[in-house]
C-alpha cells in the first residue's frame, strides 16, 4: 500500500530526507543521475506526491514536486568529500527501502544519520594504499625493490590525504603536496638503494591520487545526458591531473639540484 502524508509539513520532511539522500550519494562520489533517480523515486513512493523534479550537480542538488496541489521547492549545497563504495552502496539500499516498506521519516532519518557517521578503519585506509601503490608499480614494469618502496610511500601518502582532509584545503593543493611529497621519495628510495625505478614508484603511487571514478562517472553522466555535470566532473578530473603533474614536476626539479 503506498505512503500517504498528512500535511504539508509532512511533505517538506519528505522533499528534505530526499535532498539528503542524494546529497549524501554526491558526496560519496556517485554519479549525478544516480541521485537524482534516488530522489524522485524517494519522493514519488507517497501517494499525493506528484511531479517530481530533481537536478543535481557536484555542488548542490534542486528539487521541486507537488504536494496536492501546492509546488514545493528546495535545494541543498554539496561538499564532496571523497569516493566511498560503501557508503553509497548503503544509500542505495536504504532507498530502496524505504520505497518497498513502510518507514517513517524519523526512520529514515536516523539511518541516514548512521549511514553518514560510518567511520573506516584509517589502518585499513592505509595499507590499502600501500598495497594499490605497490601493485600498480609492479604492473607498469616495477621490480622487486620497486614494489617494497611504492608500498611504503602509499601509506605515508594515504596518511597525508587523510591528514589534509582536516585543514579543508583545496583538492587542487592537496594533490600538488601529496604528488611532491611521491617524487621526493621516490628519489630518495632510489638513490640509497630501497628502490631501482624512479618512474616506476612514482607511476604506482600517484595512481592512489589519480581521478579515475570521477573521470568514469563524468562519461556516464554525458552518456545519460547529464551534460553540464559531466563537464563540470571532467573538468575537475583535468586539474586533479594537472596538480599531480606539477607537483611531481616541482619535486625532480628541486630534487635534481639537492642529489
Amino acid at each position: 500500500m503506498a505512503k500517504v502524508l498528512n500535511n504539508i509539513k509532512d511533505a517538506k520532511d519528505l522533499m528534505n530526507l530526499s535532498l539528503y539522500t542524494g546529497a549524501l550519494l554526491i558526496q560519496n562520489g556517485a554519479e549525478s543521475y544516480r541521485a537524482e533517480d534516488t530522489i524522485e523515486r524517494i519522493c514519488k513512493s507517497v501517494s499525493n506526491i506528484s511531479n517530481v523534479s530533481a537536478y543535481a550537480l557536484p555542488s548542490a542538488i534542486f528539487i521541486s514536486m507537488e504536494f496536492e496541489g501546492e509546488t514545493l521547492s528546495n535545494f541543498r549545497k554539496i561538499t564532496i568529500s571523497d569516493t566511498n563504495l560503501y557508503k553509497i552502496d548503503r544509500v542505495n539500499s536504504f532507498s530502496r527501502e524505504f520505497v518497498s516498506h513502510d518507514l517513517s521519516i524519523k526512520e529514515a532519518y536516523d539511518r541516514l544519520f548512521a549511514i553518514d557517521g560510518t567511520e573506516e578503519n584509517p589502518k585499513k585506509i592505509y595499507i590499502g594504499g600501500g598495497i594499490a601503490a605497490s601493485f600498480f608499480s609492479v604492473l607498469f614494469g616495477g621490480d622487486v625493490k620497486d614494489f617494497a618502496a611504492s608500498f611504503f610511500i602509499g601509506i605515508l601518502i594515504s596518511l597525508v590525504l587523510e591528514k589534509l582532509s582536516y585543514l579543508k584545503l583545496s583538492f587542487f593543493i592537496n594533490n600538488i603536496i601529496c604528488a611532491f611529497i611521491t617524487s621526493i621519495l621516490a628519489i630518495i628510495c632510489v638513490h640509497f638503494g630501497l628502490g631501482s625505478n624512479i618512474d616506476m614508484i612514482i607511476i604506482g603511487v600517484i595512481m592512489l591520487l589519480v581521478p579515475g571514478v570521477a573521470i568514469t562517472n563524468s562519461v556516464r553522466d554525458i552518456m545519460s545526458g547529464e551534460f553540464i555535470t559531466g563537464a563540470i566532473t571532467m573538468i575537475k578530473a583535468f586539474f586533479i591531473a594537472l596538480a599531480i603533474a606539477f607537483g611531481v614536476g616541482v619535486g625532480l626539479k628541486i630534487m635534481r639540484f639537492i642529489l
